[in-house]
C-alpha cells in the first residue's frame, strides 16, 4: 500500500510501542494504544480510561492519523510526495499540529526548500527533563527514520542523515532559531 497514513502508522507503531492500558508517556501525558492522548470520541486519556483491545488501538491510530492528515494538508501549500507526507504525519502525531503550524520546517517547505525543510525534522529530538532540554536517543532515532522516509530512502543505508554544516548559512541560522523556539515552547 502506497499511502501516507500506512507509512506514518508503521513509524508510530515502531517508536511508540503498544499499551492497551493507560500509561504516562516520557513527556508526562496520559496515553493509550500507540501513544494516543485522546480517544476517538475526543475524550482525553486519563488514569481511569478503560483498557482497549489491540484492534481498538490500531483503529484509534489510523483514525488519529487521518484527522491529522486533513490538518497537515491545510497547512502545506506545495506538492509533496507520499513519503514526505508520511514523515510529516508521524512527526505531527508525535509533537502535535501546533508544532508543525509554527515551525521553520513548514515555512521552508512552503517556500519550495524541500530538503532544508526535511532536515528540520532532525532538530526535534529534545525533551524537558528536570527543567533542562536534553537530547533523547529514542527521539533522535525517530527523527532520523522520519528523515529517511521523507527523502525516500529505501532503508538500505544509501542515504545518510545530514550532519550540521561546519560554517553558518541561512539554513543553519534557521535551525538555530528553531531550536531556540523549541526550547522556549516545550
Amino acid at each position: 500500500m502506497n499511502d501516507s497514513i500506512a507509512f506514518a502508522a508503521a513509524l508510530a507503531r515502531e517508536f511508540e510501542g503498544l499499551s492497551l492500558r493507560p500509561y504516562v508517556c516520557p513527556a508526562g501525558y496520559w496515553t493509550i494504544g500507540y501513544g494516543n492522548r485522546c480517544l476517538a470520541n475526543g475524550a482525553a486519556v486519563t488514569s481511569r480510561t478503560k483498557p482497549i483491545t489491540k484492534q481498538q488501538a490500531e483503529d484509534l491510530l489510523l483514525f488519529t492519523l487521518a484527522g491529522l492528515r486533513v490538518k497537515l494538508r491545510a497547512l502545506v501549500q506545495v506538492r509533496i510526495t507520499v513519503n514526505q507526507e508520511a514523515a510529516l504525519l508521524d512527526w505531527q502525531f508525535n509533537l502535535g499540529t501546533s508544532a508543525i503550524a509554527g515551525s521553520s520546517l513548514l515555512r521552508l517547505l512552503n517556500s519550495g526548500q524541500s530538503i532544508a525543510a526535511g532536515e528540520q525534522l532532525l532538530l526535534w529530538d529534545h525533551m524537558h527533563r528536570n527543567g533542562h532540554l536534553v537530547r533523547v536517543p529514542g527521539l533522535t532515532r525517530r527523527r532520523q527514520a522520519e528523515w529517511h522516509l521523507y527523502v525516500g530512502a529505501t532503508g538500505n543505508g544509501s542515504v545518510s542523515a545530514p550532519s550540521p554544516a561546519p560554517t553558518p548559512n541561512s539554513t543553519d541560522q534557521l535551525n538555530a532559531a528553531e531550536l531556540d523556539r523549541v526550547k522556549e515552547h516545550t
